[in-house]
């Protein structure tokens, strides 16, 4: 079936003009220092069930640490997919948070048990920020940087993912605890959130943040997330009330998104509700119906969106699926293809990328390979009847 640019709530990549560069250097806490030689080891994993293949990789690149999360259940449960990238900015602690307990708190909440994926998306996502303040939460942020901190000479380029042991059949209530960090509002650090959700049909994509998730449709590239910068008028009037400034296109001249999980700095109006703050976790959520014409679905940080736009990438990869079935080895090489060679600018971010390939049940296909299916089934049923009825026919035919 042919889709408009404007159906389902997918948008076009032409039509997304602010997203393909950034015009300007991110700032010492969003980048830190740059190595003397980049970090081109690769963390890479595949799987797959009955309805879907997946690859992802991640790359440290030229930034001194990795800041970059991930989290892959190809069997959240018995119908449903989850597969989120977290881009983290000074640090990797809120990342790697996100990535150990969002998707458990996507299963607990109540909405999803009644089928409502979509708010049980937007409330884990705000979730995450009330899970981060207080006693627990410092203390639960503190273990998960100094995984890294403690030994970082000896391990700069690990990539952290959730153990399986740590997966989609834990549950904890976090209820809070009392000491001397009980007051923590939560951390100053913050990450990128860019989850799709996949049940049936269904696919469910929330967002927060310039993490981007694109489908490919028929080799057509289609947002289905969008970059959330502060020069974008919805999220530059949310600023604006909500106390903040913008300062050559960065939040108070800092922070180069408008919405984040973490950044509890530009979360302290205590006049407003989580979805009003200067910068927000609340994230754009967008389900659209999948169909016979979609091929494939990449999440990946704006590490990969910096140096490739949305169509670009599509065709990449669907050039490198010609000759490749090795998910994981096609995100490898996309990244190899962005590394920048010297360190500065573009291609020197911390790059994650998720590509998830669609299997196509029994009778499926577009409809041109359907009327092909089709016309080669009325042949072998001819051919059959011919063959089981009266022999004069094709004797006299092969006479003649």
């Amino acid at each position: 079936m042919a889709l408009s640019k404007t159906q389902s709530g997918i948008t076009d990549d032409n039509d997304n003009k602010t997203v393909n560069r950034k015009t300007l250097s991110k700032t010492a806490k969003e980048m830190g220092v740059y190595l003397s030689t980049p970090k081109t080891e690769k963390f890479s994993e595949d799987g797959e069930n009955d309805r879907l293949r997946f690859g992802l990789s991640s790359m440290q690149g030229w930034r001194a640490t990795m800041e970059d999360a991930h989290a892959a259940y190809p069997d959240l449960d018995s119908m449903t997919s989850f597969f989120g990238v977290y881009d983290g900015h000074g640090g990797q602690a809120v990342s790697k948070f996100c990535a150990k307990y969002l998707h458990q708190q996507v299963l607990q909440h109540e909405a999803y048990s009644a089928g409502d994926i979509g708010t049980s998306l937007q409330k884990s996502f705000l979730r995450m920020d009330e899970m981060m303040r207080g006693q627990r939460g410092w203390r639960e942020l503190a273990v998960l940087g100094d995984k890294i901190d403690q030994v970082s000479g000896l391990i700069e380029g690990l990539i952290w993912s959730p153990r399986s042991g740590e997966a989609n059949n834990h549950f904890d209530d976090w209820s809070s605890e009392e000491g001397p960090h009980s007051d923590f509002d939560g951390p100053t650090q913050g990450s990128t959130a860019c989850v799709a959700v996949i049940r049936n049909k269904q696919l469910i994509v929330a967002n927060a943040g310039d993490s981007r998730c694109v489908i490919s449709r028929k080799g057509q590239a289609y947002n289905l997330s969008k970059d959330h910068k502060p020069e974008l008028e919805l999220e530059k009037d949310r600023i604006l009330k909500a106390g903040g400034f913008i300062q050559v296109g960065r939040i108070n001249g800092s922070l180069n998104l408008a919405r984040a999980i973490g950044d509890a700095e530009f979360k302290q109006n205590k006049t407003l509700p989580a979805e009003k703050q200067i910068v927000t976790a609340n994230p754009d959520i967008n389900a659209v119906e999948l169909c016979d014409d979609d091929e494939f679905l990449v999440l990946a940080c704006d590490g990969i969106w910096d140096c490739m736009s949305s169509q670009q990438l599509v065709d990449y990869v669907r050039e490198q699926l010609s000759s490749e079935t090795k998910l994981s080895a096609i995100c490898e090489r996309v990244f190899d293809r962005c590394l920048a060679p010297t360190a500065g600018g573009e291609g020197c971010d911390n790059m994650t990328m998720i590509l998830v390939q669609f299997k196509r049940p029994v009778g499926s296909g577009t409809l041109e390979e359907q009327q092909e299916q089709q016309l080669l089934t009325d042949q072998t049923a001819t051919t059959d009847k011919s063959a089981s009825g009266s022999r004069s026919g094709p004797e006299s035919e092969s006479g003649s």
